[in-house]
């Protein structure tokens, strides 16, 4: 049976830089506590300025489900719905809103690299950062799910949303733990050649000089996070 990482990014929050903890914990613990009881292993994997991106293990016949609870759980918590009401059952009237990105488990557990992305003023070239990413996983034999699209994306479960979504979320999924640190370091390594663009902690707020972008890297690990950041940091004494 195949298993597959689905990764989706949301703004739900009631201002352009950061989110609410409060909202964080009340949308981790019941996307949590509905999906292990389909036996879905999910999270809040990424916290990048506004947006949090909820991260399942989830098998093929579930993925439906998984992402309709998702949308739900979202709706019932968010302080703001720009991005959730950019959700459409018509793919031609689907605006600015999730960011979706799906790749094949290729381990027993799960294991992947999720790498979020949020502006401030750098919706222009985002998009090239993020698809920099993908060419990276895909170059060295990976699967990789990416959510950007010049064209508006089907959402199982929830419908279409719009090609003009701009903040994007890059899947790699990984067999071996030692994948993560080669693939960890060649992306950041790899990213350091755009501009306005930092590398983060998971969970900060936009602190930058716009117009920018953010990004945080985390390991999804048997539903386990642990944020690169602080272990990248260390490795090349930044």
């Amino acid at each position: 049976m195949k298993k597959y990482i689905v990764s989706i990014g949301v703004d739900i929050s009631d201002n352009d830089v950061k989110t609410n903890p409060k909202v964080n914990e009340l949308v981790n613990k019941e996307v949590k506590e509905r999906l292990s009881k389909l036996g879905i292993k999910a999270c809040i994997s990424n916290i990048t300025g506004d947006d949090i991106v909820i991260t399942s293990f989830v098998p093929e016949h579930l993925i439906e489900k998984n992402n309709k609870i998702i949308f739900e759980i979202l709706n019932k918590y968010a302080e703001g719905f720009d991005d959730l009401n950019g959700i459409s059952k018509d793919k031609d009237k689907a605006g600015e809103g999730l960011s979706y990105a799906i790749a094949e488990a290729i381990s027993d557990y799960g294991d992947a690299i999720i790498i979020a992305f949020d502006t401030y003023g750098g919706e222009k070239f985002v998009d090239d950062m993020a698809l920099f990413v993908k060419e990276i996983g895909e170059k060295f034999g990976y699967d990789v799910g990416c959510s950007v699209s010049n064209e508006a994306v089907k959402i199982p479960g929830i419908g279409y949303t719009g090609a003009e979504s701009d903040d994007p979320v890059v899947v790699i999924t990984v067999k071996e733990l030692d994948d993560i640190k080669k693939l960890s370091g060649l992306i950041y390594g790899g990213l350091l050649s755009f501009d306005n663009l930092y590398f983060v902690k998971n969970g900060d707020e936009v602190n930058i000089l716009p117009p920018g972008v953010i990004y945080t890297m985390t390991a999804f690990l048997n539903g386990n996070i642990i944020d690169l950041y602080e272990g990248i940091k260390k490795r090349v004494n930044f």
